[in-house]
């Protein structure tokens, strides 16, 4: 009498099962996500909290006080360093640690806690829409009364997403490793230590290499534009999508992908069926 086949075995606890179509993982920052994966405690928020109320908080946050707060110290340092310098370079460095504040906010006061990196990376792609929006209105204005050419407002709306989400999306991770710097657990300083900051950084010099393309660049029009969503735009998206897991898995988005290997071996297949 035939056997009838066996099922493969459950995936290691902790694993989420792909489902839908995903191009081929990637593990380029191995040692950073092994990091990454250790701190991950749950795949939901405390008390079974829905994530929309935060990412809209941080999202109206970041319009609001993120933009405003980037805004006054811009204006008090132009004079200084000169428009170029501010759109280069202090752009990226007051306002990446502005936006930060309202994930900070919503991680401490509302979530309590920050579950995995990828509630982290939502909460930081909010905060950036937020303000990235809020600032694009105010450009669209200043161009419309500039009698600007409607080509420069329709590349603004197209970039409005792709730029300010990416770059705090970095940041929303770093923003979840403090969270878990700031937990009671053993040891999380030696584990975690470098991580906010290393994020940080990266969404800064995201933010910095767009503004520096763009300006570098500006005599050719909107080729500076062209190169930035050709290339800058897909090179760190593909570090993120990275940095998350390998994949983005869009349907599953807060669950967190893999742990490391030497938390979870390899499940060996089931023996066969005696004969």
């Amino acid at each position: 009498m035939q056997q009838p086949p066996i099922p493969p075995p459950p995936p290691p606890p902790g694993v989420t099962t792909l489902t839908g179509f995903h191009l081929p993982g990637t593990n380029f920052f191995g040692g950073v996500r092994r990091q990454l994966s250790e701190l991950e405690h749950s795949s939901q928020l405390v008390g079974g909290k829905s994530p929309k109320v935060g990412l809209a908080v941080s999202l109206v946050l970041a319009a609001l006080v993120g933009l405003g707060l980037s805004m006054l110290v811009q204006l008090a340092l132009l004079p200084v360093g000169g428009i170029v310098a501010m759109t280069v370079f202090f752009a990226p460095l007051t306002e990446e640690p502005f936006k930060a504040l309202g994930m900070i906010i919503v991680a401490y006061l509302m979530w309590k806690s920050v579950p995995n990196r990828r509630y982290g990376a939502a909460l930081g792609a909010a905060a950036g829409l937020g303000f990235g929006v809020a600032e694009s209105i105010l450009y669209i204005i200043s161009l419309a009364a500039a009698n600007a050419g409607g080509e420069l407002i329709l590349v603004r709306i197209i970039v409005t997403p792709l730029m300010h989400p990416l770059w705090s999306a970095f940041v929303g991770i770093g923003v979840f490793t403090l969270a878990f710097q700031r937990s009671n657990q053993p040891g999380v300083s030696n584990q975690a230590g470098f991580l906010p900051l290393l994020f940080l950084l990266i969404g800064m010099g995201n933010h910095l290499m767009w503004n520096g393309i763009s300006i570098g660049l500006a005599g050719l029009g909107l080729a500076a534009i062209v190169v930035n969503i050709v290339l800058v735009f897909p090179l760190f998206a593909f570090m993120l999508r990275d940095f998350l897991g390998g994949h983005f898995n869009f349907q599953n988005f807060y669950e967190p992908l893999e742990k490391s290997s030497t938390a979870h071996p390899d499940i060996p297949p089931p023996p066969p069926p005696p004969s």
